[in-house]
């Protein structure tokens, strides 16, 4: 009820009193009460924790007409404010709203540390100078700050599908709310529409194979040996349900994009069925708006599994310069070396994958391959992250 207090406070003065002020607090308070509820239920499954695609109409009640139903989606937005560069929104979303510490931060938007510190540092004091309040924006603000979110959610999700450190491959509560709070983005009638239902499709998707992340002994699953029958259905149904809704639009986001790999990725019996060119295909245009150097390897890996061990390690190796600190290029070139029967030069990529190894379940396969690899069997194969 105090946090129900302070949103009044600070809402009201600038948008006026709601028609029934009891029910709007009664319902802010729940609303708060269920989210502290939701971050302490860690043992929940993914899909139990997720809030249905239409919210109750006992929800909405209390609430303004246009308004933000979720506190830490409104408080996402908040903080994307325009008087802020789009790179300093995202990274000060992440950090204040969604609680990633600035080594995640900056493993995820694949910047330095420092770099990232640095960012926080200048969005704070721009928010100062302009003594912008951190509160709320009003309906009609929402629409241009959407990408912003966006891209803090899918991070957010990323992080948590793929954690940066620790003894933990997997962090599902990041991921669940990630979805959530994508599904919320998704209904809203401010920010509804082709790009926030690609996004909430993508994110179901790839949730749907957090149970096979990781097997019983500890060890990160590769996509080609995760028990598919385990993906949840449930995920994949509302996923597909969402990039269904995407296609209604004109313009073709880098979300459309990506969620149709992982539709493709959903819907085949194995990995050998996938159809890699058709994802290839997919690569060359998300490659063409996201630059980035993990899209030029997930590429590369799909050109393998497309046209053959030899065009994939060529794809690979021109990705290695840009990945020096990662262990996904290293790990990917070893796979498709072993497939060429150059064991030797997949051992070295292998073991440098095991020193850049980002956590535990990943030391552990990598460690893994290489004893299948000396042993001479084919499990030593190691493809890119599931």
């Amino acid at each position: 009820m105090q946090h129900a207090l302070l949103q009044a406070l600070s809402s009201w003065p600038f948008n006026g009193a709601p028609a029934r002020p009891e029910a709007w607090l009664a319902v802010v308070a729940r609303n708060r009460a269920l989210d502290l509820l939701r971050h302490e239920a860690r043992d929940l499954g993914v899909a139990d924790e997720l809030v249905p695609v239409t919210p109750p109409q006992a929800e909405r009640e209390g609430r303004f007409d246009r308004e933000l139903n979720d506190d830490e989606l409104a408080l996402l937005f908040a903080v994307c404010h325009p008087v802020l560069s789009p790179d300093l929104r995202v990274t000060l979303a992440l950090k204040a709203v969604c609680g990633l510490t600035v080594v995640q931060i900056a493993s995820g938007l694949l910047a330095e540390p420092t770099t990232i510190a640095q960012r926080l540092v200048r969005a704070r004091r721009q928010l100062e100078v302009a003594d912008v309040p951190i509160e709320p924006p009003p309906p009609e603000a929402l629409p241009e700050r959407a990408e912003s979110v966006r891209t803090a959610l899918y991070l957010m999700f990323s992080e948590g599908y793929s954690a940066s450190s620790g003894d933990a491959l997997v962090q599902p509560e990041l991921c669940v709310e990630a979805v959530r709070l994508a599904r919320a983005l998704a209904v809203h009638p401010m920010t509804r529409g082709p790009a926030s239902d690609a996004l909430a499709a993508l994110l179901a998707l790839t949730a749907a194979r957090l149970a096979t992340r990781v097997d019983a002994d500890g060890v990160a699953r590769l996509l080609e040996d995760q028990p598919r029958e385990r993906w949840d259905a449930g995920l994949i149904g509302l996923g597909l349900d969402h990039l269904q809704h995407s296609a209604a639009g004109e313009k073709l986001t880098v979300w459309h994009l990506r969620a149709e790999v992982a539709s493709l990725h959903a819907v085949a019996r194995s990995t050998s069925e996938t159809d890699w060119r058709r994802i290839v295909e997919i690569y060359d245009q998300i490659v063409a708006i996201d630059g980035s150097p993990m899209a030029a390897l997930a590429r590369a890996v799909a050109i393998g599994h497309a046209e053959g061990a030899a065009a994939g390690l060529d794809a690979v190796n021109a990705c290695l310069p840009s990945l020096a600190a990662s262990p996904y290029g290293h790990a990917a070139a070893a796979g498709f070396l072993i497939d060429l029967q150059r064991e030797g030069e997949a051992r070295t990529h292998l073991e440098r994958a095991l020193a850049l190894a980002r956590t535990t379940p990943e030391r552990r396969l990598m460690e893994r391959r290489l004893e299948a690899l000396s042993a001479g069997l084919r499990s030593a194969r190691p493809p890119l992250r599931g």
